[in-house]
């Protein structure tokens, strides 16, 4: 391959610069446990990776929105209470 014939490269950070997945377990499984219920990691993130495709799907919303609206499909599928502030936790638990 001949890099001097591309003018741009670009990725996607989320997994390769950015370790996406401790994030999600960092800001999950403490609020899972809160809420009383046990999951393994694997557990959260096989379920963050079925909700997340699905709420990215349809008409554009922010990454903000999206990411409540998969802690709003956690409880719904965990089945448990989860107030406005812990729906945006997760976008919240980003750093800048």
């Amino acid at each position: 391959m001949n890099w001097r014939e591309f003018e741009w490269v670009s990725f996607d950070c989320y997994g390769t610069l950015i370790d996406w997945e401790s994030g999600i377990l960092g800001y999950v499984w403490p609020l899972l446990r809160a809420k009383g219920c046990e999951a393994s990691d694997a557990q959260i993130l096989n379920l963050y990776s079925e909700l997340e495709p699905r709420e990215q799907s349809g008409p554009y919303r922010t990454y903000r929105d999206v990411l409540a609206s998969v802690m709003h499909g956690y409880a719904k599928e965990v089945k448990f209470d989860l107030s406005a502030a812990e729906a945006a936790g997760l976008a919240d638990s980003i750093a800048v």
